[in-house]
C-alpha cells in the first residue's frame, strides 16, 4: 500500500505540473483500461486515474447531461440490489459498478477529440505490450508456464493477464485499434501481427467470435460509406501491407508447425458443435443451464448483484457460502439473475449505445468486448466502461455538430488541446473497415 500510494503521488505530481498533462493523463486513462486486476483498496486503478485526468483537464469538451444521467440512474438501480437481493454474494461489487460508471461519465463528459484519441493509443500500447509478452512465453524467452497444453501443444500464454480468454479478448481489441487508428505504416504492420499473433494464440474461442463480429460489421460500415470517404480512408495507411505481413508469417506458421495446424482446426470446428471431450465447451453449457435455473423463480429486483458468481466453473449452485466468483461467464444472463428487471436499462443502454456507435473504432472494440462477453464476461473490467464512455461521448460531439450545423473544420478546443490532426482522425476512424 505504501509503496502504491507513494507512485500515485509522484505521478499525480508529475503529471499535474507538466505543460501537456491533460494528454498524458489521458494516455494513462488508456493505459490503465487495459488491465484487469489491478486494484487499490478494491477500487480500479482506471478509476483513480479517471480522476487525476479530471483535475488535469482544463478545457472540457462540449457535451450535454441526459446521457450522464441515464448511465448514472442504470448503475444505481442495478447497484442498489446489493441491499436488496437475497443471494448477494459480495455487495462491494455494487460499489464497483458505481466506480466504473462514474468513470465512463467523466469520459463521456470532459473529453474532446484529443483526449480520446490518446485513450485508445494508451490502450492499444498496454494491449500490444501484453501481446508481445505473450509471443515470448510461447518461444520461451519469458519464463512462465503456458496453460492448457491439451488445447494446444505450444501451450496457450497468457501475457500481462490472469489467463488466455483475457489475453485473446484484449489482443482482438489490439487489432481492431491497430486497423483503425491512423499511424505509420510501420508501426501498424508490427501493432497487427503482434496483435493477431496473440489472438490465434490464445485459443480463445470467444474473442474469435467477437473480432468475427468486429470484423464484418467494420467491413459494413466501410462499404456502406461513399467513394470519396472510402478512397480517403485508404491513403498511406499501410494496411494492405500489414495484411500480407500477418498472412505471410500465418502461413509459414501453420505449413511448418503440424501441431499448431491440428489444434487450430480442432479448436475451430468446436464453435460449430457440442464435443463431450471439450472440458471447457461443456462447462460454458452447465453454467448456462444453471443461470437460467437461477433466474426461473425470481422478484423484479433480481436475486442482488454478485448473485450470479454462485454458478461455479462447473454450473454447480452454491446459495449457502461465499463464493470467490462474483460475475457469471454470459453477461446478460448474469445482469438478468442479479437484478431482473432493474438490470434492463443498463443493458439496453450498453446495447443501444454499441449499435449507434458502429462505425467509430470505440463502439466497433465494445461490440467485439459485449460479444465476447456472452461466452467470457469483462464487463466489470475498466476496459469495457472506457469503450462505453468514448463510443457516448462521440455520439454526443456528433449530435451536438448537427445540431450547430455541421461545420466542416476541426473543433478549435480540441486542435489547442494536442498536435494530433483530429478532424483526420475522426473521419479516418469513422470510415475505415
Amino acid at each position: 500500500m505504501i509503496a502504491v500510494s507513494v507512485v500515485a503521488i509522484t505521478m499525480a505530481v508529475v503529471v499535474l505540473t507538466l505543460r501537456r498533462s491533460q494528454q498524458i493523463t489521458a494516455l494513462l486513462v488508456g493505459v490503465s483500461a487495459g488491465l484487469v486486476a489491478v486494484q487499490v483498496v478494491r477500487i480500479h486503478v482506471f478509476t483513480i486515474v479517471v480522476l487525476l485526468w479530471l483535475i488535469a483537464s482544463r478545457k472540457p469538451g462540449r457535451s450535454r447531461v441526459t446521457s450522464a444521467i441515464l448511465l448514472a440512474a442504470a448503475a444505481l438501480l442495478l447497484a442498489s440490489t446489493a441491499f436488496i437481493g437475497d443471494l448477494v454474494n459480495s455487495a462491494t461489487l455494487g460499489l464497483q459498478l458505481i466506480a466504473l460508471a462514474a468513470s465512463a461519465i467523466v469520459i463521456m463528459v470532459r473529453s474532446n477529440e484529443s483526449d480520446r484519441a490518446a485513450m485508445l493509443m494508451g490502450l492499444l500500447a498496454v494491449i500490444s505490450f501484453s501481446s508481445l509478452a505473450a509471443l515470448l512465453q510461447v518461444v520461451g524467452v519469458v519464463p512462465t508456464e503456458l496453460w492448457h497444453v491439451s488445447v494446444s501443444a505450444l501451450g496457450r500464454p497468457t501475457g500481462i493477464y490472469p489467463e488466455p480468454d483475457w489475453l485473446g479478448m484484449f489482443a482482438a481489441v489490439g487489432v481492431v485499434l491497430a486497423w483503425r487508428i491512423p499511424m505509420v505504416r510501420s508501426a501498424r504492420v508490427i501493432l497487427l501481427s503482434l496483435n493477431v499473433a496473440a489472438v490465434v494464440l490464445a485459443f480463445a474461442r470467444a474473442a474469435w467470435v467477437g473480432l468475427a463480429a468486429a470484423a464484418i460489421i467494420g467491413l459494413l460500415a466501410y462499404l456502406t460509406r461513399n467513394r470519396k470517404a472510402r478512397s480517403k480512408s485508404r491513403g498511406r495507411s499501410g494496411r494492405f501491407a500489414a495484411l500480407a505481413a500477418v498472412s505471410t508469417v500465418a502461413a509459414v506458421a501453420l505449413v511448418m508447425n503440424e501441431s499448431l495446424r491440428r489444434d487450430l482446426l480442432v479448436r475451430v470446428a468446436s464453435l460449430f458443435g457440442s464435443d463431450p471431450t471439450d472440458i471447457s465447451g461443456q462447462a460454458r453449457i452447465r453454467q448456462t443451464n444453471a443461470l437460467i435455473e437461477l433466474a426461473t423463480d425470481i422478484p423484479i429486483w433480481g436475486h442482488g448483484i454478485s448473485a450470479s458468481g454462485r454458478v461455479s466453473v462447473w454450473g454447480v449452485i452454491d446459495v449457502h457460502n461465499e463464493t470467490a466468483n462474483n460475475v457469471a461467464s454470459n453477461w446478460l444472463l448474469a445482469m438478468w439473475v442479479d437484478g431482473a428487471w432493474f438490470a434492463v436499462p443498463l443493458i439496453v443502454l450498453f446495447i443501444v449505445t454499441a449499435w449507434r456507435g458502429w462505425r467509430t473504432t470505440a463502439g466497433l472494440s465494445l461490440i467485439l468486448v459485449l460479444v465476447n462477453s456472452m461466452f467470457s464476461n469483462a464487463t466489470y473490467f475498466p476496459v469495457t466502461w472506457l469503450l462505453l464512455g468514448l463510443t457516448m461521448a462521440e455520439m454526443q460531439a456528433r449530435t451536438l455538430e448537427r445540431e450547430e450545423g455541421g461545420h466542416s473544420g476541426p473543433n478549435p478546443s480540441s486542435v489547442r488541446a494536442g498536435s494530433v490532426d483530429l478532424e483526420a482522425l475522426r473521419r479516418t476512424s469513422s470510415s475505415s473497415p
